[in-house]
């Protein structure tokens, strides 16, 4: 029995490392983004947003991982269970108390740092409240889980995030047409404006040629009325051959 359980202390050790060795190899390449590539022509000197971009970053990069470690059946289970609700819990707390209060902070920040501090806790309190009363008309609390329990905290999260993705789907659906349509549309020019029009009179022209020929057609023949329509329709279509 304590074989079988160093052997797994052992594994458990290994594939921490092999994680924090990945999870470090992320934190990097977020940093050399966000000052490289994100931020190439305007530097942010907060060296906090920095820490907590690559951080936000490593997180996501680190759950996205052990989803592909759980298809190829990479580690232990035990250790990608075990990284998986500390990746999770961690990122919930950058999303519902870290950034917004960070964000407080910022705007409140002119008063002072230690005022800003202190007086960040009342828009982040309220946020809070709101943010938790948000779940209440939705069957997302169930008597297992807690009201603080990372399950209800996803549930909110998957209800604001939900209602977003909705409205941003709509909007790009009806302003990304009305926005980029006309580059399909062929341009059209004044000379073919000019052109068409020209050909419009010279239609009507030839449409009042022919009745006037008609005309006078049936003035000079006073015959019957059937010789009459035969004489008229014959000369039209010699006309209509000698204009085309």
């Amino acid at each position: 029995g304590r074989l079988v359980e160093t052997r797994r202390t052992n594994m458990f050790i290994i594939d921490e490392i092999v994680i924090l060795i990945t999870q470090s190899l992320f934190f990097g390449f977020g940093w050399y983004y966000f000052r490289k590539k994100l931020f190439k022509d305007y530097e942010v000197k907060n060296l906090f947003v920095q820490i907590l971009f690559s951080l936000i970053f490593t997180l996501s990069c680190t759950m996205f991982e052990l989803v592909i470690f759980e298809i190829v059946n990479v580690l232990d289970t035990n250790s990608r269970w075990i990284t998986w609700k500390i990746s999770l819990g961690l990122m919930l707390f950058n999303l519902i108390y870290l950034l917004p209060y960070y964000q407080f902070y910022l705007l409140l920040e002119r008063f002072g740092s230690k005022k800003a501090a202190v007086l960040a806790l009342i828009p982040e309190t309220i946020f809070l409240y709101f943010f938790w009363k948000l779940g209440d008309p939705f069957p997302v609390l169930s008597g297992e889980h807690g009201l603080f329990s990372i399950e209800a905290a996803i549930s909110r999260i998957g209800v604001i995030g939900v209602t977003v993705m909705a409205f941003l789907s709509g909007f790009g659906a009806v302003n990304c047409p009305y926005t980029y349509l006309n580059i399909f549309l062929r341009k059209i020019r004044d000379s073919e404006i000019e052109q068409l029009e020209r050909q419009y009179l010279q239609t009507i022209e030839k449409i009042s040629m022919k009745k006037k020929r008609a005309l006078l057609c049936a003035a000079k023949q006073p015959t019957s009325l059937f010789n009459r329509l035969v004489s008229v329709m014959n000369r039209s279509h010699d006309g209509e051959e000698s204009i085309f």
